[in-house]
C-alpha cells in the first residue's frame, strides 16, 4: 500500500513528538542516572592502610599517672599499757540509769597491755590483755587517725567487754581511748593509753 508523501511525513512528525513525551515522562532518578562511563571510582587503598589508621585513633594517650608515695610512718608493731576505770554514760536529764547503778566498780578495773601492727595497707591488728580481758583489736588507719574494734577472745565469757579503740598520732606516738561495755551494757570501762613503736 503506498503512503501519499504528506500522510508519511505527518506520521513521523506525530511519532517524534511520542518519542519525546515519552522520554519526558521518565522519573527524574532514571534521567540523572549516572552512566557507566561518567561514574568514577574512587582509589584504592594502599593494603593495611586503613588498619594503621584505625589503630592510630583508637591508641590511648601514652599519659601515665604518677605513683602516690606511701606514708608508712605508722607501718609497724606499737605497744602501750592502759588502766581501765568506771566509764560514765550520759544520759538526758530526769532519766534514771537502773542498770548501771547496780555496777559496783571491781569487775574489768586495772592495767593491762594493748599491742598492734600496721600494715602497708594501712590495716590494722593486735591483741590485749589485762583487767579487760583476752581481746583482739581490729581496725583501719586513715592519715593519722586509728579507729578499731574491740572484741573479746571468748563472747561467751560473763566478763566479755565489748567497744572501740580510737586515737591519733602525735609525733612518735600514738594517744589513743579505749571504750568498752559488758553484753548487756551494764558494765562500761574506759582507759587512755598512749602506743609507742617498736625499733
Amino acid at each position: 500500500m503506498n503512503m501519499p508523501h504528506q500522510t508519511f511525513a505527518r506520521f513521523a512528525s506525530l511519532l517524534a513528538v511520542c518519542a519525546f513525551a515519552a522520554s519526558c515522562d521518565k522519573p527524574s532518578s532514571e534521567q540523572n542516572a549516572p552512566t557507566a562511563a561518567t561514574t568514577q571510582i574512587a582509589p584504592a587503598s594502599s593494603p593495611g592502610s586503613s588498619e594503621k589508621t584505625a589503630a592510630a585513633s583508637a591508641a590511648p594517650s601514652a599519659s601515665v599517672a604518677p605513683e602516690i608515695p606511701v606514708d608508712t610512718t605508722l607501718v609497724g608493731t606499737w605497744e602501750g599499757r592502759y588502766d581501765a576505770k568506771k566509764g560514765e554514760v550520759e544520759l538526758p536529764a530526769r532519766v534514771k540509769d537502773k542498770v548501771r547503778t547496780k555496777d559496783d566498780g571491781k569487775m574489768a578495773i586495772g592495767a593491762g597491755t594493748i599491742k598492734i601492727v600496721i600494715n602497708k595497707d594501712n590495716d590494722l591488728e593486735g591483741t590485749a590483755e589485762g583487767a579487760l580481758g583476752a581481746s583482739s583489736v581490729r581496725g583501719k588507719v586513715e592519715g593519722d587517725e586509728v579507729r578499731a574494734q574491740f572484741f573479746p577472745t571468748n563472747p561467751l565469757d560473763k566478763q566479755a567487754m565489748f567497744g572501740i579503740v580510737s586515737g591519733k598520732r602525735k609525733d612518735d606516738r600514738i594517744d589513743a581511748r579505749i571504750r568498752v561495755a559488758n553484753g548487756d551494757a551494764s558494765v562500761v570501762r574506759e582507759a587512755e593509753i598512749v602506743l609507742r613503736k617498736k625499733p
